[in-house]
């Protein structure tokens, strides 16, 4: 069985569009959690109401609010079924998704190498590849998809419970937010993923999301920031991307005063380029290399 995460904030009204894509769902074995992460709105009596009359099990837990990884966190202590598909509360996820899914299940239930399955996920409005469509193999890292064949875009991401009980995200007193790299990144160093190209989720990207705050996000969240800037840089694949990541992480840091040397792995290599990155700042470079290597990193964050 699959338990469906979503995390919500204030999000009543799209919620029952997701709701309702789950009663169109042509196989009914999953679990529905929702995370409401300390919502103003009726999210709660809409939620109520809808339990009523759901063909499915749906359980519905109001925390203060803290950040959609903590809400993450939550869900993944109580989750009780072998497998866990995050769908953000904007999103819906085309009638056979659970069929198709159930399906894959099967064929990794019993492979240790394998964490879960992932594909594209698509736009709402006209049914397009967000990104670039999933390469022709059956097994892959995200880190292989983005660094190695070139792939960019969000991604569907079915996972084993068991192995994000053992990754949880790092929950930093005083911030709100850590992007999902941190911990996809770390998962991918040692498993590989099942990868489909069925159009199963849709998602419509809102004014209000974590896509387009990212740059507030960053000052906001100066230690999650560097995480993902530390994660990117320790598990880029060339020698020139891991070069270019451990620039812009000593940057980050040295501007938001934080310590980078600690608890990185190679030490040497962000000792050797500490002079770079002063150059760097001197004529002002940083801002571009920001921009374009994010170009290619990271996922919706809604």
């Amino acid at each position: 069985m699959i338990t469906i995460f979503t995390p919500t904030y204030n999000r009543e009204k799209l919620l029952k569009r997701c709701y309702e894509s789950l009663e169109k769902q042509s196989d009914k074995n999953f679990k529905w959690l929702v995370i409401d992460d300390g919502s103003k709105d009726d999210t709660k009596k809409m939620i109520e109401k809808i339990k009523e009359k759901a063909t499915f099990e749906i359980k519905y837990i109001y925390q203060k609010n803290g950040g959609k990884h903590r809400a993450h966190n939550k869900a993944v202590d109580i989750c009780d079924t072998n497998y866990f598909l995050i769908l953000d509360s904007d999103d819906v996820l085309d009638s056979k998704c659970i069929e198709i899914l159930n399906g894959k299940i099967k064929e990794i239930d019993k492979n240790g190498n394998v964490s879960g399955v992932l594909g594209n996920r698509f736009y709402y409005n006209n049914k397009k590849c967000i990104g670039t469509p999933i390469p022709n193999l059956k097994y892959s890292t995200g880190l292989e998809l983005y660094q190695k064949y070139n792939f960019n875009g969000d991604t569907l991401r079915l996972y084993k419970t068991c192995i994000l009980k053992k990754n949880l995200f790092p929950e930093i007193e005083g911030e709100k937010f850590v992007y999902e790299n941190v911990v996809w990144d770390k998962i991918d160093t040692e498993y590989k993923m099942l990868l489909i190209k069925d159009k199963l989720y849709y998602c419509e990207y809102q004014e209000d999301g974590y896509t387009n705050r990212s740059e507030q996000l960053k000052i906001n969240n100066p230690v999650g920031y560097s995480l993902f800037l530390k994660s990117a840089s320790e598990t880029a694949v060339s020698l020139n991307k891991k070069i270019n990541w451990t620039l812009l992480y000593i940057i980050w840091c040295r501007h938001m005063k934080i310590n980078g040397l600690k608890n990185y792995k190679n030490r040497i290599l962000y000792v050797l380029l500490y002079p770079c990155s002063l150059v760097l700042e001197i004529v002002k470079l940083p801002k571009f290399f920001f921009k374009l290597f994010e170009l290619n990193r990271g996922e919706k964050n809604e």
